[in-house]
């Protein structure tokens, strides 16, 4: 007794598109009817299809199921192909649960920086790293990132180009390097001298949105510091946070972060 493969797909739910692309895979044989050269699907043919559905429900590909089915695998050795696919899609789920691991940290930090807009606290500036130098901007920065890091494929979101603005040399403007938290997997190229370590136990922290224009940049938290009679030591560093594009210009967030004096001196004031 044959079956149309209508039928077929009927019985098993799933597509008459499916099934005769098993059929040109070579994976079954349906029997062509003579009297109107329709295929038709025999009991061996439903079995058959069904062992491929198992087959595919744990993601063997067509070429695995062919080898199987086709190429007469012992017995013995279904099992050494399963344990491949079950290696692959440990390694799967390992790369999925990493990456929700960072969407919760980075959505953590995001809804920070979007809490610390226009607003400012009294608090330390984290641990970071950096080398000795700035960044030349007229040298790529491929380059420029090559002489100072080993980067594996994970390392690139911990890397951040980061800034400090000396208030009492206004002249030198922004200066910009490439820095990393202190607990980075970042592997060091070429030395681990000349590192330069940054810390503060007591600044003025802000959030605010990146400009070339240093000036326009620092003032808000400049202002809050002069009306609040809040003594700076007259260093604002920039670390570099969620990046977004407007107009097709790629900008970001930066965190502020200034120094406070514990003397209770007031810094010079600019020319």
């Amino acid at each position: 007794m044959y079956l149309s493969v209508g039928e077929i797909s009927k019985a098993l739910g799933i597509s008459i598109e499916t099934i005769r692309h098993y059929v040109q895979e070579g994976i079954i044989a349906p029997h062509k009817n003579p009297e109107n050269n329709y295929w038709e699907y025999s009991s061996e043919d439903f079995i058959r299809l069904s062992d491929v559905l198992f087959y595919r429900s744990v993601g063997l590909s067509i070429k695995e199921i062919k080898s199987i089915m086709n190429g007469g695998i012992p017995v013995e050795e279904i099992g050494t192909v399963m344990k491949s696919r079950r290696t692959e899609l440990t390694n799967v789920i390992k790369e999925a649960v990493n990456m929700m691991q960072r969407l919760d940290e980075w959505e953590e930090h995001y809804q920070r920086e979007l809490d610390m807009r226009g607003k400012f606290v009294i608090g330390p500036m984290p641990v970071g790293y950096r080398r000795s130098g700035y960044i030349d901007e007229s040298k790529h920065i491929a380059s420029a990132l090559r002489e100072c890091f080993n980067l594996e494929k994970d390392d690139w979101m911990n890397l951040s180009v980061s800034f400090c603005y000396n208030l009492a040399e206004p002249e030198k403007g922004m200066r910009k390097y490439f820095s990393f938290p202190e607990e980075t997997r970042l592997k060091i190229g070429n030395t681990r001298m000349n590192m330069i370590e940054e810390k503060d136990d007591h600044c003025l922290i802000t959030e605010v949105y990146y400009s070339e224009n240093i000036e326009e940049m620092t003032a808000p938290l400049l202002s809050y510091a002069e009306e609040n009679n809040i003594c700076l030591q007259g260093m604002i560093y920039g670390r570099e946070g969620t990046n977004f594009f407007k107009d097709g210009v790629r900008t970001g967030l930066y965190k502020l972060y200034a120094p406070i004096r514990t003397d209770g001196k007031k810094m010079k004031k600019r020319s």
